[in-house]
C-alpha cells in the first residue's frame, strides 16, 4: 500500500496504534472550503520502483500510486505474470476515484471550453479547448486509466473491471476477486484502488456533495487523503505451494446497496447482523473517519447487532480518507491484524464510506 502513514501495513498499524495523524494544511487556499486539511503522502516518486521508465510521464499522481501498490502487492506475494501464472490467469480488478486533476493541468480547458458568461460550450471545446492541451491528458484524466496502467505493469491480462468512484466501489472491486476465484475464472486476482482526494478540485467535489457539513457544524470531520492499496487473492494451498504463507482466510463478507435515505446505524447493523460470524470479535478496522456522526452510528450498530469488539482501530481518522482507496487499506490492516492473531481468531473490516454500497469483511487468523 501507499498511504499518508506509510507504505507497510505493519507500519501504519504502529503509527495508527499511536495516533499518528497525516493530517496537514493543503498547499492551496482553504478558506473557501469548511474542511481546514488534508492528508497527503509526502515525499512520493514512483520512479524509486520503476527507474527511467518512461510511461511515468502519462500517468496521473493516482495511477502512479497504484502502480507502485500493486507490484508491491505481487512481490510480497511472491506472484509473477508469466512465470506463477499465466498472465491470463491472472485477474485484475480495481477502484478509482475522480476529481483528481489539478488546477493548472485542466485550467486550459475550462477557460478555452467557456463562454464570456463562463457557461460551457460544447462547440468551443471540440473547436478550441482541445487543441489547446497536450494529447496526453486523456490518460491521466480517465478514471479507467490507472487500472489499465497496472494492467501493464504487471503483464495481466485476465478478467478486470473497473469501480468508481467511492469505498463501496473498492468493496466490489475485492469482492469480484473473490467471486472469479471461487467460480474457477481464475486461480488468482490483484484487487485494489487508488485515489487522490488532496487537490483544489478534490475539494469542490466532496463540499458540493456535503462530506465536510461535519467540519461545518463541529469543527472536525472527514480528512481527505491520497494513497492506493492491492492485494493478492488465492487459494490457500496454492500460496502454500510457493512457501508463502497467506495474511488471513477470507470468512465471509456482505455488501450492500443502499438509498440515500437510508441511515448508516441501521444499514450498519443489517451487514453487521448478516455477517457469519461470532458473537465476539476481538478487532475491529472501523469505517470512522473522524465524523462524529459516523463515529455513533457504527458503534450504535454494534450495540444493536450484539456484537462485542474489545479492540477498535479507526485508522481513516489517521491517515486520511482514501475514498475509492479505503476498502483495500481497510482489509489489507485487518489482514495483517489477523495474522497477528491465534489461529481462528477473526478480524472485521467495515467499509461504510460514501457512496450507495456498504459493506463488511471478515478475516479469520491461520
Amino acid at each position: 500500500m501507499v498511504t499518508p502513514l506509510g507504505r507497510c501495513a505493519e507500519e501504519v498499524l504502529k503509527r495508527v496504534r499511536r495516533n499518528e495523524t497525516a493530517a496537514c494544511k493543503p498547499d492551496f487556499e482553504v478558506g473557501k472550503f469548511d474542511c481546514p486539511v488534508c492528508a497527503p503522502v509526502r515525499e512520493f516518486d514512483a520512479e524509486e520502483y520503476f527507474p527511467g521508465n518512461k510511461t511515468l510521464r502519462l500517468m496521473n499522481r493516482d495511477a502512479q500510486m497504484a502502480v507502485v501498490a500493486a507490484r508491491l502487492a505481487m512481490e510480497d506475494a511472491a506472484v509473477r505474470s508469466g512465470e506463477t501464472y499465466p498472465s491470463e490467469d491472472i485477474a485484475l480488478f480495481g477502484s478509482t476515484g475522480t476529481a483528481g486533476m489539478s488546477v493548472e493541468e485542466i485550467s486550459r480547458v475550462i477557460r478555452y471550453a467557456a463562454n464570456d458568461d463562463g457557461s460551457l460550450s460544447l462547440e468551443r471545446f471540440g473547436s478550441i479547448a482541445l487543441r489547446r492541451v497536450r494529447p496526453v491528458l486523456s490518460f491521466r484524466i480517465l478514471a479507467n486509466m490507472p487500472i489499465c496502467f497496472v494492467s501493464i505493469f504487471e503483464s495481466i491480462r485476465g478478467p478486470n473491471a473497473v469501480y468508481t468512484p467511492w469505498e463501496g466501489q473498492g468493496a466490489q472491486a475485492i469482492s469480484a476477486g473473490f467471486r472469479a476465484i471461487r467460480r474457477g475464472d481464475v486461480p488468482c486476482a490483484l484487487v485494489g484502488g487508488c485515489d487522490v482526494k488532496c487537490r483544489e478540485l478534490s475539494f469542490v467535489s466532496l463540499q458540493q456533495l456535503g462530506v465536510f457539513e461535519s467540519w461545518k457544524q463541529y469543527g472536525s470531520g472527514s480528512i481527505p487523503g491520497e494513497g492506493a492499496a492491492f492485494l493478492v487473492l488465492e487459494e490457500e494451498t496454492a500460496a502454500g505451494k510457493r512457501g508463502k504463507r497467506p495474511y488471513a482466510l477470507v470468512k465471509d463478507y456482505i455488501i450492500e446497496s443502499t438509498s440515500g435515505m437510508s441511515k448508516l446505524e441501521d444499514i450498519a447493523c443489517s451487514i453487521i447482523s448478516q455477517l457469519k460470524r461470532p458473537d465476539a470479535v476481538p478487532t475491529v478496522v472501523g469505517a470512522g473517519d473522524g465524523d462524529s456522526s459516523v463515529e455513533t452510528s457504527e458503534t450504535r450498530a454494534f450495540e444493536h447487532a450484539h456484537l462485542e469488539c474489545r479492540d477498535l482501530l479507526r485508522p481513516k481518522s489517521n491517515m486520511g480518507d482514501l475514498f475509492a482507496a479505503a476498502a483495500p487499506v481497510q482489509v489489507g490492516l485487518a489482514a495483517q491484524l489477523a495474522r497477528q492473531q491465534e489461529q481462528g481468531q477473526t478480524v472485521m473490516a467495515n467499509c461504510f464510506g460514501y457512496g450507495s454500497e456498504k459493506a463488511a469483511f471478515l478475516l479469520e487468523a491461520m
